[in-house]
């Protein structure tokens, strides 16, 4: 938690940018970026340098738990990924935001709203992940 904590302190940039940025952390991409923000409760615009720990310490455990996620289901097929086999993952079965503009969300039920931060497709739930 202090290598992100670390990471996150001195970022102007929204949480979801820095977090897009794999000097901030490898191996975090557009959908699992969307996916821990949802389940730590942040909204992507957030200056990440305004997190404060318990907050950091949610993300943490948010990105975790979407890894894990994307890693039981073997990542998610949208277009051309697939497994070495050929078989598609079915990650994108458990999205909580990532490609649900307007479906309710599962926690409170409120629409899913889409934005774009640092160029990219953004989903995340405006009553749970207030700015």
């Amino acid at each position: 938690m202090k290598a992100l904590s670390a990471n996150l302190a001195n970022r102007k940039a929204p949480v979801k940018a820095a977090l897009l940025d794999q000097r901030t952390l490898a191996g975090l991409g557009n959908i699992y970026v969307d996916e821990a923000l949802w389940r730590a409760r942040i909204h992507p615009l957030r200056p990440a340098r305004e997190l404060a720990g318990d907050e950091i310490k949610a993300l943490r455990e948010g990105i975790k738990k979407a890894l894990a996620v994307g890693i039981a289901r073997q990542g998610a097929t949208l277009r051309d990924y697939r497994q070495p086999d050929g078989r598609a993952g079915s990650m994108q079965k458990e999205f909580k935001v990532y490609g649900r503009d307007g479906e309710p969300c599962d926690r409170c039920g409120t629409p899913i709203e889409k934005t774009r931060v640092a160029g990219r497709g953004t989903w995340y739930c405006p009553t749970c992940q207030t700015r």
